[in-house]
């Protein structure tokens, strides 16, 4: 079966799909699990990149019309595309025939396709409503904005909070602070309310994630 066969066959089979029911949402499909309001284009089997469900139907009707679009007796055989057309080239070997605008479209589809992924951050991806914590680069303790922030107003206060002089030398707390401990190695001095926040922020931090 050659490629504009296959073509059509997938178009024919999303076809079907948007017949028995229209595509809304993500579908639940590990890592390409598109976000809400995206899905996979499926210009043929395999084709996971996030788009939203108007770039998925068009890329149905391009497989549908593929082989209206080609001169058979052009300089690249079956593959030749009539004039005003060019290859989609959605993903490689892609020759369906499009506009160029379209094609530019689809190459901007596929630049955009991993943060539209429902884990756009891999596995360490946040609910809605979480961020990374960001207290040092690698810390993606999934926490509230504020509590974001105040990880990064601790850092910025750090240096007015030690003494120098103390039992653990620069790493000494002045009186009335101890060490955040987000992550072994962390001596930045917060208030003993604030660590006891943070170990909380440790222990919730799976729930946080999207891969719960």
């Amino acid at each position: 079966m050659n490629l504009i066969s296959k073509s059509l066959l997938s178009a024919a089979l999303v076809a079907c799909s948007f017949a028995v029911a229209p595509v809304a949402v993500a579908q639940p499909f590990g890592p390409d699990t598109c976000a809400e309001g995206f899905v996979w284009r499926d210009a043929a089997p395999g084709d996971h990149v996030c788009v939203k469900p108007i770039g998925r139907q068009r890329a149905a009707e391009e497989n549908a019309l593929a082989a209206s679009r080609i001169d058979p007796a052009g300089a690249y055989g079956p593959n030749t595309c009539l004039n005003s057309f060019v290859w989609r080239e959605a993903f490689g070997g892609d020759v369906v025939c499009v506009t160029p605008d379209r094609r530019d479209a689809i190459q901007n589809e596929n630049r955009l396709g991993p943060s539209r992924r429902a884990l756009a951050f891999g596995p360490d991806t946040c609910i809605d409503g979480y961020v990374w914590r960001d207290a040092a680069p690698g810390d993606h303790v999934c926490v509230t904005p504020n509590s974001r922030q105040r990880a990064a107003n601790e850092n910025a206060a750090a240096l007015s909070r030690i003494d120098p002089a103390g039992a653990y030398g620069p790493n000494t707390c002045i009186t009335g602070y101890v060490w955040r401990e987000a992550f072994g190695g962390d001596v930045v001095c917060v208030t003993g309310a604030r660590r006891e926040a943070v170990r909380q922020e440790n222990a919730m931090a799976a729930a946080r994630r999207v891969l719960n």
